[in-house]
């Protein structure tokens, strides 16, 4: 850091992030929250996994040819003059060998991934980002040439699109100058559906440096069209210690040029920064985790009217709900939450509405149970605990030999707990929400955001007085997290 704050350009460079980080955060996250985000993918996230960079993958066969590269040099040439002189097929196998390994993820990936993305584009020939999607169990397409386009499947699936093509097909990987020249022609479609989405949504880009025209070239026909009304972009770009003032005017071109709005950085700066923009898009959504087996008529009238209460204050206060649909309880959740958007005539329900229903009817090894429960609250920063009984445990009347009256929900609890989010246990419900009223109160200390209205959550059962509870203390919350980013 010390030769970054020597270098005057790196510094002007650090120090601009550094005040539009704000406006970049509340601005990119509520596109995420929206669904009107897309992430472009570069080299440079690959290479926090041990993939090399365009530049590191061509160097031997530059050297080969006794050509050096530096910033300037012309990477697609340089691969085709390795075609011309040893061929194609010897290129390509090169090419092949030196990507085609199996290496695991890195933390700035886990944190794009983290956002939620439906659609994410990349140059990488890799498979880095599938099998980080894989790893989680989110369903997904690959789309790597003009026939994928015809098959894709939207539902609930997240879009890979490989706009240099994939290891799997090195015979079709954009690699040379010629299959750059020509890529207009073999590669119509897939330029109409990404000039389609940087006209409709907000783009990320990170780990991509611009030196190819693609993205540059389409943006420009874009901006011919639709002039000042184009939309906005961002850009992570890393600022290092040799940054110079072409460095500095190649970021202002992005800007006035392409409007791409670029949010400098150092290395070490992408992930804290990434970790904050999933803050900003999670703080307004909350998993209610909970359900019951067997309650008397009067409680279950009380679930009724608590969920009727939470659900009308959560979305009346813009925060939006995750559940899994515990058995009955979210019947209750999701119907409310419906009823509640088609009174307000609110279209977007999956902004407001994410149900992710565990799939009981699998059988399925306790590392899968948790992968689907982790699933169910990765995009949420807080967790409401009601009831919680199984069916053993209603059948029997009493908590298990562990102590517990159903272990998913206790699982859901770790699970939040593990991943530093918000917890607020309705003790007052009963079953295991008391349970994990009780492990909360004894570690109070780690849960300062509950301190002064823990026991309410206990001892209230008046649904309006518990809802604005909840309300209050997520507020305070969301409060405290802003001042000490």
């Amino acid at each position: 850091m010390d030769n970054i704050e020597n270098n005057m350009v790196s510094k002007r460079l650090i120090e601009k992030g550094h005040r539009e980080k704000n406006s970049f955060l509340d601005s990119y996250a509520e596109q995420a929250i929206n669904k009107e985000a897309s992430l472009f993918l570069g080299s440079g996230v690959s290479s926090n996994s041990g993939y090399l960079t365009w530049g590191t993958l061509f160097e031997p066969l530059a050297e080969e040819l006794g050509i050096v590269i530096d910033k300037n040099s012309d990477l697609y040439a340089i691969a085709q003059y390795y075609a011309n002189k040893y061929s194609d097929a010897t290129l390509r196998k090169k090419v092949n060998s030196k990507i085609n390994q199996i290496k695991s993820g890195n933390e700035i990936l886990s944190e794009l991934i983290d956002i939620n993305f439906s659609s994410i584009w990349t140059t990488n020939y890799d498979p880095l980002i599938e099998q980080e999607l894989t790893s989680r169990l989110i369903p997904h397409n690959v789309i790597h040439n003009e026939k994928n386009l015809a098959s894709i499947d939207r539902h609930d699936k997240v879009s890979i699109y490989k706009l240099n093509g994939d290891v799997t097909d090195p015979v079709n990987m954009i690699i040379t100058k010629n299959d750059y020249e020509h890529y207009l022609d073999s590669h119509e479609l897939f330029l109409t559906f990404l000039k389609r989405e940087l006209i409709a949504q907000t783009f990320l880009f990170v780990g991509y440096s611009f030196s190819d025209a693609l993205i540059l070239d389409c943006l420009t026909s874009i901006n011919k069209l639709l002039g000042p009304s184009s939309n906005t972009h961002y850009a992570i770009m890393v600022v290092g210690e040799n940054a110079n003032s072409d460095f500095e005017h190649a970021i202002e071109d992005l800007e006035k040029r392409y409007n791409i709005k670029c949010i400098c950085t150092t290395k070490t700066g992408i992930y804290p920064l990434l970790k904050q923009l999933n803050i900003r898009i999670r703080e307004k959504k909350v998993f209610i985790s909970g359900s019951y087996d067997t309650l008397s008529q009067t409680n279950i009238d009380e679930a009724d009217s608590l969920s009727y209460s939470l659900v009308t204050s959560l979305l009346k206060s813009d925060y939006r709900i995750s559940t899994g649909i515990g058995k009955r309880l979210g019947t209750f959740v999701t119907g409310y939450a419906h009823q509640y958007l088609a009174e307000n005539a609110i279209q977007n329900k999956e902004k407001y509405l994410s149900m992710r229903p565990f799939p009981f009817h699998l059988e399925l090894s306790d590392e899968t149970k948790n992968k689907y429960r982790t699933l169910m609250q990765q995009d949420c920063s807080a967790a409401i605990f009601l009831y919680g009984q199984s069916k053993s445990s209603a059948d029997s009347g009493r908590a298990d030999e562990n102590g517990h009256y159903s272990s998913g929900v206790y699982q859901e609890f770790k699970i939040a707990k593990e991943r530093g989010m918000t917890i607020i246990p309705v003790g007052s419900t009963g079953f295991e929400a008391e349970i994990i009223w009780n492990e909360v109160k004894k570690e109070i200390n780690r849960y300062f955001y509950l301190s002064n209205k823990v026991d309410i959550l206990m001892y209230e059962k008046d649904p309006q007085k518990i809802s604005q509870v909840i309300i209050s203390i997520l507020s305070d919350i969301a409060q405290h997290r802003r001042i000490n980013q």
